[in-house]
């Protein structure tokens, strides 16, 4: 056996001393996305490099991490150690891509410490940042690749444009043979902050829709509501949705306010659902006392009408069904086993409840 390599894989790098510092899985990740920033195209007006993966893609270069392991680092890096950005790629896809960059002047600074602490010469290290090409595996003969080198040839050919300068307001577009994105994405570096007080939710005699809290089973994990106050609308964006709530047919006529903006601005990727959930109540409910009360209520909750809720978690169900190799294939409500017997939709998530980390999460409905 010559190589250095004991299996013919490609292996992972991991920093030992800032594992030490922030945990292995935290420092695995920040690796990643370090490295990866290295190689997009897509660079932000301050200069810096983001690049964006969905969940599953995390899952799928680092198959050994759960994704709530993973979900849990991410939101360690951005919330508690402040090493990483995060904003949401699209308020409108349930796959809930996200971008990723580093704050290198926060990783500079960690490294510092942690150089002191280890009495380690800092003059004689070479930190390089993610607007910087890396030239530390240089030496590394070709058999000795990493899963990072591996990696970034499959990036390099999903990314085929040139490199381009993205505007706070400007149109992002990125293509992959599985997704087609065309999205409005707005890159902000400090979240709104929002001191008002919530109003008391009203709804007396209304009926079971609004009982049922429409919230996605991972609605509170950091990981999906991650920068979702940096995704920053336009102001004319926000004059179009105040617009919106204006013309709801609803008695009492919905009164604009302070309130109702700054949770437009703040919560701006639950906006559609909390509408959408709005305008269902209107038609369904007895008696509204406070239509603001409601929607600011859906936006912080991320309620959405039932069938578009039903349909989302539908979905959900079935990307796991589906990773565990219990159907293969939905057609409309009819799901197909591994053996291509036709199934009920409903009739199979009562069958097989989502399951993680060893523990029902929830026993989803459809229909």
């Amino acid at each position: 056996m010559t190589s250095k390599l004991i299996t013919p894989e490609s292996p992972l790098l991991v920093p030992p001393l800032l594992a030490v510092e922030i945990g292995l899985t935290e420092a695995m990740i920040l690796q990643q996305i370090h490295y990866f920033c290295q190689i997009s195209k897509h660079i932000k007006r301050d200069g810096r490099r983001w690049f964006w993966k969905t969940l599953k893609d995390w899952g799928e270069t680092l198959p050994f991490l759960k994704p709530s392991a993973i979900r849990r680092a991410i939101a360690n890096l951005r919330d508690n150690f402040k090493l990483i950005d995060v904003c949401r790629h699209s308020e409108k896809t349930w796959y809930q891509a996200n971008w990723f960059t580093v704050n290198v002047e926060n990783v500079q600074a960690l490294w510092n410490r942690i150089c002191q602490n280890q009495q380690i010469d800092v003059s004689n290290l070479d930190i390089s940042i993610c607007s910087h090409t890396a030239d530390h595996n240089k030496d590394f003969p070709l058999k000795d690749f990493t899963s990072q080198q591996h990696s970034a040839v499959e990036f390099e050919k999903s990314e085929e444009v040139k490199p381009e300068i993205l505007e706070c307001k400007q149109e992002v577009i990125c293509q992959t043979p599985e997704l087609e994105l065309s999205q409005v994405t707005h890159f902000v570096d400090e979240p709104e902050q929002d001191d008002s007080t919530s109003k008391t939710d009203h709804h007396d005699g209304h009926s079971s829709a609004a009982v049922s809290s429409f919230h996605n089973e991972d609605s509170g994990d950091d990981y999906t509501d991650l920068q979702e106050k940096s995704v920053q609308p336009s102001q004319q964006e926000v004059q179009e949705i105040l617009q919106q709530l204006r013309e709801i047919p609803c008695t009492p006529k919905f009164r604009l306010n302070g309130e109702i903006q700054r949770t437009v601005k703040r919560y701006w990727a639950n906006v559609p659902g909390a509408i959408a959930y709005l305008k269902e109540a209107v038609r369904t409910w007895k008696g509204i006392k406070s239509p603001e009360a409601v929607f600011v209520a859906a936006c912080r909750e991320r309620r959405k009408p039932e069938a578009q809720q039903a349909k989302s978690d539908a979905i959900a169900w079935f990307d796991w069904a589906r990773q565990q190799r219990i159907v293969i294939a939905m057609s409309g409500e009819v799901v197909y086993t591994a053996d291509g017997e036709a199934v009920a939709l409903a009739e199979m998530m009562r069958r097989y409840p989502v399951i993680e980390d060893g523990r029902t999460v929830a026993r989803k409905s459809w229909g």
